[in-house]
């Protein structure tokens, strides 16, 4: 209840108060990865590490937005797949979010 006098408090004090957005290099970068055949009954691991950076050739972590970890389920025949797996399923994850 004090949070909520405190905004109305700046609302009525603050009538023309406004937010500005501006464009920025921000970008959603994605770090993925795969490990062939690690798991029972020839699974496979992917993971994929999601931060914001600066769209740069090279993107720095800039702070964490999502980690993920899954077993991919389908028997995978090479590594080539595996990777091409993992790729999928944290691009399936980007489009969710």
């Amino acid at each position: 209840m004090t949070k909520v006098k405190q905004f109305l408090d700046y609302a009525a004090t603050h009538q023309d108060a406004t937010i500005t957005y501006r464009a920025s290099d921000m970008i959603l970068a994605v770090h993925s990865n795969v490990s062939y055949l690690s798991e029972t009954k020839a699974s496979s691991q992917a993971g994929g590490h999601f931060f914001l950076s600066e769209n740069e050739e090279y993107p720095t972590n800039n702070g964490t937005v999502l980690t993920i970890a899954k077993i991919v389920k389908a028997v995978i025949s090479s590594a080539v797949e595996a990777e091409l797996g993992a790729l999928y399923i944290n691009s399936r994850e980007v489009v969710l979010q």
